[in-house]
């Protein structure tokens, strides 16, 4: 008999409140002393203490200096009045969220929509910025989102992709093996008997899939015999692209079996 394995962490942070309090502190210090540094440019340019063409350089850099740090200050501020205690695990065979008291816990089965949308402004591996959420829709109807405040959304991402893709992937076939249609958008529906994108139905025959570039391109064969772009489209708009992936590869080479047979 097999021994059950025992899940594999993949990630996981503990967000604490007490430390945007921290940070609006540090912030709110920055700011006081970069407006303490305008104030002293600007008394020292009235009473012509130094050249006014560098006084006039240092101002500027300081009031750039009391914007940035001030925004800073009061995200933190926001954070630490919106935000409260929090444990995110991302195994590999599902997640456990610990939020407000509640501890919600979910296999990868759950999973109905995943939706990769969070985006960001990275400095090497350090982010800067970040916005949007990673969105799991779970078959009770709940929807978790990960946002900028669990971390680097590029690294969650590449571990939520895969087991996303595969479950999803799976869904989306048997609901295709029903002779049921997928809907990824209002402008990308998947038919049994091929891809609908936008008002042009194209049949799984005619039809190749790619990402390329940050889009999901479609495209249709022409005349020629060769593959044209008919349709791309934003995967942060999308639901289940990586299930998509999946289901659309393998059917395409069951439709189009010459095609790859002669790519070998």
């Amino acid at each position: 008999m097999a021994i059950p394995q025992k899940p594999k962490l993949l990630y996981e942070i503990t967000i604490q409140r007490g430390r945007y309090f921290r940070r609006f502190a540090w912030w709110l210090l920055a700011g006081v002393a970069a407006v303490g540094a305008l104030v002293a440019l600007d008394t020292a340019a009235t009473r012509g203490m130094a050249d006014e063409s560098l006084l006039n350089v240092g101002k500027i850099i300081a009031l750039i200096a009391s914007i940035l740090f001030g925004l800073r200050a009061l995200i933190s501020l926001l954070g630490w009045l919106r935000r409260r205690n929090e444990t995110l695990k991302i195994f590999d065979k599902g997640l456990v969220w610990t939020k407000r008291g509640s501890n919600q816990q979910y296999s990868w089965s759950s999973l109905t929509q995943y939706r990769e949308a969070g985006r960001g402004l990275y400095l090497g591996k350090r982010p800067l910025f970040q916005w949007g959420a990673h969105r799991l829709t779970m078959n009770d109807g709940k929807t978790l989102k990960i946002t900028g405040v669990h971390g680097d959304l590029r690294k969650l991402g590449s571990i939520l992709r895969k087991p996303a893709a595969r479950v999803t992937g799976a869904v989306m076939g048997r609901t295709l093996r029903e002779e049921q249609p997928v809907r990824l958008s209002r402008q990308l529906t998947v038919w049994p008997g091929g891809v609908e994108a936008g008002k042009l139905e194209i049949p799984w025959s005619e039809v190749d899939v790619r990402l390329k570039n940050g889009r999901l391109i479609i495209y249709r064969l022409n005349k020629s015999g060769k593959f044209q772009p008919i349709k791309r489209y934003n995967p942060r708009r999308l639901d289940n692209v990586g299930g998509f992936m999946e289901v659309a590869t393998a059917t395409i080479r069951n439709h189009q079996r010459e095609r790859f047979e002669k790519q070998r």
